[in-house]
């Protein structure tokens, strides 16, 4: 993996910016608790490039998580990420926050989750933390019952806010220090996926329900 890339998340109430250089971990930080994500990106993007003595037209690509997750902070996220994009002529990628979870976790098959409402969760399971892996559970909303179904004859590492709404015995919960996607991750596995599949024309934030709206830089 080469180049500099902007990793970005904020579908959680905790967001976060990182910098990565040929994949090595430049800068990451986690943005305040309090305030709204749209006072709180800009500025820790901003600190993270000086205190990496980058320039944005230096970057090699912007990595961004495009949920599920909160619904605000998650369109907060994509639209910042689109101006700095067409602002620095730097191109972008956008990655499931499933997807981003289960690359930090251990190796063998991986399962994430995101905590929705009424019982359900948002949950997606793979066959390596490695974001090029094959999708075994597909990427969806599920109840928990059903979930316990699907994973009962598996054993997957596990992580993600949806934790608390699932009990299947196949699954092996991490440190919940792992639940919250990371930045640095969402840059990781953009790069990833930009080198195989190219990089987004358009921005589509992933909800995972039945309604999905498509933003568009252009």
């Amino acid at each position: 993996m080469s180049g500099i890339w902007l990793g970005i998340d904020t579908t959680s109430s905790v967001g976060s910016v990182a910098l990565l250089k040929d994949g090595l971990l430049l800068t990451e930080s986690i943005l305040p608790v309090t305030g709204f994500h749209s006072e709180k990106i800009l500025p820790a993007v901003k600190k993270a490039l000086k205190d990496s003595g980058v320039s944005g037209c230096d970057l090699s690509g912007i990595g961004v998580s495009l949920g599920p997750g909160s619904y605000t902070g998650l369109r907060i996220g994509l639209a910042t990420v689109l101006g700095l994009a067409s602002g620095w002529e730097v191109p972008v990628k956008g990655v499931s926050t499933l997807r981003i979870i289960a690359a930090a976790l251990p190796e063998g098959p991986v399962f994430a989750s995101v905590r929705a409402r009424n019982g359900e969760v948002f949950a997606g399971a793979f066959s390596s933390p490695d974001p090029l892996s094959q999708e075994i559970l597909p990427q969806s909303l599920y109840s928990s019952q059903v979930l316990e179904e699907l994973l009962s004859k598996r054993i997957f590492s596990a992580a993600g806010s949806g934790r608390s709404e699932i009990s299947s015995p196949g699954l092996r919960w991490v440190h919940p220090v792992m639940d919250l996607p990371r930045s640095s991750f969402a840059a990781f596995c953009a790069c990833a996926l930009a080198e195989r599949d190219g990089f987004d024309r358009d921005i589509e934030p992933l909800y995972l329900r039945k309604f999905n709206q498509r933003i568009s830089p252009e």
